[in-house]
């Protein structure tokens, strides 16, 4: 007897049939429309140093990492994100090449966080980054393309881009001189929604009531439109925050651009996310039943500089593809699945040509290997969705032939071995 479980472990999961086949169907969707965009795809490593992800990853996302030390003494993490492994491979290996650098990956990322619905210990990411250049063109193209993923898988209906600003958070901090440690914990509070707690430590740093005023109004407008900006602008300028409200102002013109390409966007000053590398434009996907993100991203220019490299604007975002899943009513393709019946061994090599040249176009097809009268294997393969049979015995050989059952209505026709393919992919 074995003491092995064969449960998985806690927060992770086996998936089988159906529901691998819509996490395989979001990322190959996601992974078409980047390249169509122009992105590459990255493979990067699970394992990565510890400190790659400790260094700018933010207060929470350290606590969840799942971190060891490898036979060689080194401190290592699984990814908890792609970001950083992106963003080390392009310090590696592509600081040469054309700006902006395109880059879209998929794969398993792991947070030790307390599992629940939407919240699992493994689980897939699909993400882009855009690297080298910072600009307005970049940021809508890279907000664009986020709700293009879910327009054409058909969730465009159900959602919203929440966009903010942490730059203007951000351009307050840095311009009272206040630690970026200190920063990521106020951001941190933010993020929670613990307000309080971050005024409390903003005004022991600032020192000035008019600045924390305007913070506390900032922190209060979850959805503005244009009157709220222009207010806050002016505000920002009347109490000498001009580079502040520089930061709110192209919030403004992202707003504007988003509205006049018919995105769903909610412009939101207060938002924050918790990576504590974000600089600028931050957004997130949310979905009117589901109470945890879809989908985030932001720029974050600061990072390539924090690892080491020469200052380096880039934008990017990661889509949840298990959350993803949970709210998307994907149909599945039709299914187009066929059975090869062989009545002897002389006939294998008849049967896998036409098996062969069944799947180069399109169709699934097996050769059946169970030893069963056919009156009971026809209901098997019926009830794991197969379409039809086609039968190949000495007759049929002989003849040039093959016959073509359906197996839901036990119908069948003779078909001309030669145009068999070019039949099944017709019919069904």
């Amino acid at each position: 007897m074995t003491d092995i479980s064969y449960e998985p472990l806690r927060g992770m999961r086996d998936y089988y049939g159906e529901e691998a086949s819509k996490l395989a169907y979001l990322i190959r969707e996601f992974s078409r429309l980047a390249s169509l965009a122009g992105y590459q795809e990255i493979m990067v490593p699970v394992l990565e140093e510890f400190r790659l992800f400790a260094l700018k990853g933010g207060e929470e996302l350290r606590e969840s990492m799942y971190v060891f030390q490898d036979k060689g003494g080194r401190t290592v993490a699984m990814r908890p994100e792609l970001t950083p492994g992106v963003v080390r491979a392009y310090l590696n290996s592509m600081q040469g090449h054309p700006k902006p650098v395109r880059l879209y990956y998929a794969g398993t990322v792991y947070r030790y966080d307390e599992p629940q619905m939407g919240r699992l210990r493994e689980f897939r990411q699909a993400g882009v980054e855009n690297i080298g250049i910072n600009n307005i063109y970049i940021d809508l193209e890279i907000i664009d393309l986020l709700f293009s993923f879910y327009k054409n898988i058909g969730l465009s209906e159900n959602i919203k881009l929440k966009i903010g600003n942490i730059g203007i958070l951000r351009t307050i901090l840095y311009k009272y001189n206040i630690h970026e440690d200190r920063q990521e914990t106020i951001l941190h509070l933010i993020d929670k929604g613990e307000v309080q707690k971050a005024l409390s430590i903003m005004e022991t740093e600032v020192k000035n009531s008019d600045v924390i005023d305007f913070i506390t109004t900032l922190l209060r407008v979850d959805e503005a439109n244009a009157e709220d900006l222009r207010s806050l602008i002016d505000t920002a300028n009347s109490i000498g925050l001009n580079q502040v409200s520089n930061e709110i102002s192209y919030l403004e013109r992202i707003a504007r651009y988003t509205k006049e390409l018919e995105l769903p966007c909610v412009v939101s000053p207060s938002f924050v996310r918790g990576l504590a590398y974000y600089t600028g434009i931050i957004f997130e996907v949310v979905h009117r039943d589901f109470k945890l993100s879809l989908a985030g991203g932001g720029r974050y220019d600061n990072l390539i500089e924090a690892y080491g490299g020469r200052p380096t604007p880039a934008i990017g975002f990661a889509v949840g593809v298990e959350r993803t899943a949970l709210v998307s009513k994907i149909q599945n393709e039709r299914d187009r699945k066929a059975v090869i019946f062989l009545v002897d061994e002389d006939l294998v090599k008849e049967g896998i040509q036409v098996a062969s040249e069944l799947r180069r176009a399109g169709i699934t097809c097996v050769l059946n290997t169970k030893e069963a009268p056919l009156s009971k294997l026809i209901p098997q393969y019926a009830s794991q969705g197969y379409n039809v049979a086609l039968i190949l015995g000495k007759k049929e050989k002989s003849e040039g032939k093959v016959t073509v059952k359906w197996l839901v209505s036990r119908t069948q026709e003779t078909v001309e071995r030669e145009r068999v393919v070019d039949y099944v992919s017709k019919i069904i």
